[in-house]
């Protein structure tokens, strides 16, 4: 007579301990990457657009301008300044360049000043500049307005690539004038960018411009400042606000990642016995991934900090790596112990796991991202 030998109960115990360890684990991973990387993302956003507000707010003086230096005085000649953008004909995120076309014109009062004679462009370098009209009237009057094509160099900030959000700033200062001479007056009624300004996978959000005191830490050996007086000059800054909103670019990026991903959690329903197929699938995946990180990470400048894209990216091949392990432990359960049924259980709770919490992570980040 033949009887079922039953597991012992402590045998019993310790394969649901196990089994339960593996998949709290898991849970615990995806609760603990998504809530910190979701986190920071939020963080760096919050971040940039404080920086950019800190930029274009005229209340608040840059950095190295002290209160009394950011003071206007009376005698200064107020210079009524205005830019119109025409053009932006090219962006460089990983080259940290952009190139702008705009007029830019100067209206003032008085006689022995010429505010355009010495003006700069800040950060960047003037590539023409077109004399289009000037009047001056004898009663003091001036006006003067100028075609220039400049080419800026601007550190972007990239931490939320590739749903980034861009503050181009056009900043320019007359180099023989400090700020206790001259101030410019920012011409708002008539500075704007043109609707013709396209800028490929951005939007234009807004823009604005603003006047800030600007201080060097020298004289530059100018005669008409004490020694060890710090001069400071009138900073005509625009902001023009750049903003990624679509999908397409996202789908582009990833859309291979995705598919890695996928193979690689389908690999999963494949019997752990088969192992060309079971772990063929995943090493391609992985192979795929890591290519596709490599591909994405040329479009951005190496910043050494992990960028949106980054995270993606790493998420996508760890999931593809915790495949695979979880493809061996289901291997040893069924062919090294015989457990063919709790290695399906394994396989398809762990492969649940997987899929909701990269899909989840990834949902989470793109809303911190777009906030």
């Amino acid at each position: 007579m033949e009887y079922d030998i039953e597991p012992p109960p402590m045998q019993n115990r310790q394969k649901r301990a196990w089994f339960a360890w593996w998949i709290v684990s898991l849970i615990l991973f995806f609760v603990f990457v998504g809530t910190t990387a979701t986190w920071l993302q939020w963080r760096h956003k919050y971040q940039a657009r404080e920086q950019q507000r800190q930029l274009m707010d005229p209340s608040s003086p840059d950095p190295g301008v002290t209160a009394a230096e950011s003071v206007a005085t009376d005698r200064a000649v107020r210079v009524h300044v205005g830019v119109y953008v025409e053009r932006i004909p090219q962006l460089s995120i990983k080259d940290a360049t952009w190139t702008v076309v705009f007029d830019i014109w100067f209206r003032w009062e008085g006689a022995g000043l010429n505010p355009a004679e010495g003006f700069v462009i800040m950060e960047g370098a003037i590539e023409s500049k077109d004399k289009l009209a000037e009047e001056h009237s004898p009663d003091g009057h001036h006006y003067e307005r100028y075609r220039v094509t400049a080419q800026i160099t601007h550190p972007f900030s990239v931490s939320c690539f590739p749903y980034d959000e861009q503050l181009l700033t056009l900043g320019m200062e007359n180099g023989a004038t400090v700020r206790t001479q001259m101030i410019f007056v920012p011409d708002l009624a008539s500075t704007s960018v043109s609707s013709r300004v396209s800028v490929p996978g951005y939007q234009l959000a807004g823009w604005q411009a603003i006047e800030k005191p600007h201080s060097y830490k020298t004289t530059r050996g100018d005669p008409r400042l004490p020694a060890g007086m710090k001069s400071t000059h009138s900073h005509f800054r625009l902001g023009i606000t750049l903003r990624r909103d679509g999908w397409g670019l996202y789908l582009k990026m990833f859309q291979a990642l995705f598919v890695a991903v996928l193979i690689a959690i389908l690999a999963g329903f494949i019997k752990p016995t088969h192992v060309d197929p079971r772990f063929g699938l995943g090493v391609g995946a992985l192979f795929a991934a890591v290519a596709n990180s490599y591909l994405i990470g040329g479009q951005v400048p190496d910043t050494g900090e992990m960028v949106l894209a980054d995270v993606i990216n790493g998420l996508g091949i760890l999931v593809i790596l915790m495949t695979l392990i979880e493809s061996t432990i289901s291997l040893h359960l069924y062919d090294g112990r015989g457990e063919a049924a709790l290695s399906r259980r394994l396989d398809r709770v762990s492969l649940a796991i997987m899929f909701s919490g990269f899909a989840g992570t990834n949902l989470a980040l793109l809303l911190a991202a777009k906030l």
